[in-house]
């Protein structure tokens, strides 16, 4: 057969356009933020949608880096809304920007620091103080989040969610009170089998997971949100932040002084 000279360069030229097009929408789903938050103000990488206008503020004290960091604090009827077990909750959250939100199949590294102070009360109800969140679009099926850092009882604990449901991939005893604590993470979630989930903590990795990661009938987007999710209780809290970072690997990410 016959090859027609101007058929096969459309041909080559449309699959270097292919070639060009894939490599940008790769390049384009490896997203760098950093916020140390020095600036006073809230960075357009954040929203608070879910937070009370008075419940963040910079403070000089303490800091993880820098010249200031993010305080957050929650109080009695902050936010309240019926969660997904039908319990009444509070939170004051920010969450990351519509733009900026990674979707299920991209891998990200995320790190950030947090402390909390001397006299942060230890409860035995449900506390979040870090998650990651899949869009859904029926609020009748809102769903645990599809990662979660949670302080109860005095244990620290690390949990994942698919439609096998919950798992806690991380427990441990600790009063995590007047100290930083620095978090990496290595996220690849895939509802099916194939989703990643790695953590560090303190430069130390505490968790290795390979399976399903997230949920299959929810929308791709992902949101990751830092703040204090609760139980309705009447006892204030307030948590700080600092030093947030979203890279493509861990030493992208990684606090300096940490291995």
């Amino acid at each position: 057969m016959k090859l027609d000279p101007k058929r096969v360069g459309v041909s080559l030229l449309s699959m270097i356009c292919w070639i060009i097009v894939s490599w940008a929408n790769a390049e384009a789903q490896e997203i760098t933020l950093r916020d140390d938050f020095e600036s006073g103000t809230l960075s357009p990488i954040w929203t608070a949608k879910k937070m009370p206008a008075s419940a963040f503020r910079f403070v000089a004290t303490p800091t993880r880096t820098g010249k200031s960091a993010i305080e957050i604090r929650v109080a009695h009827g902050d936010k309240q809304e019926i969660g997904g077990d039908g319990q009444l909750t509070e939170r004051a959250e920010l969450r990351e920007a519509p733009e900026v939100r990674m979707h299920m199949g991209m891998e990200s590294w995320y790190a950030f620091s947090f402390f909390l102070p001397e006299d942060f009360p230890i409860v035995g109800t449900r506390l979040v103080i870090a998650r990651w969140k899949q869009s859904f679009s029926d609020p009748s099926k809102d769903r645990s989040p599809m990662i979660a850092l949670r302080y109860m009882d005095g244990k620290f604990m690390i949990t994942v969610a698919r439609n096998r449901g919950k798992r806690i991939l991380y427990k441990e005893e600790a009063d995590l009170r007047n100290r930083w604590v620095d978090m990496v993470f290595r996220i690849l979630p895939i509802a099916d089998q194939g989703g990643i989930l790695e953590v560090w903590k303190n430069g130390r990795q505490i968790v290795d997971y390979a399976g399903a990661l997230g949920y299959r009938e929810d929308a791709s987007e992902i949101y990751f949100k830092i703040g204090l999710y609760r139980d309705r209780m009447t006892v204030p809290m307030r948590i700080v932040y600092d030093r947030f970072r979203r890279g493509s690997s861990y030493d992208a990410v990684r606090p300096a002084d940490t291995k």
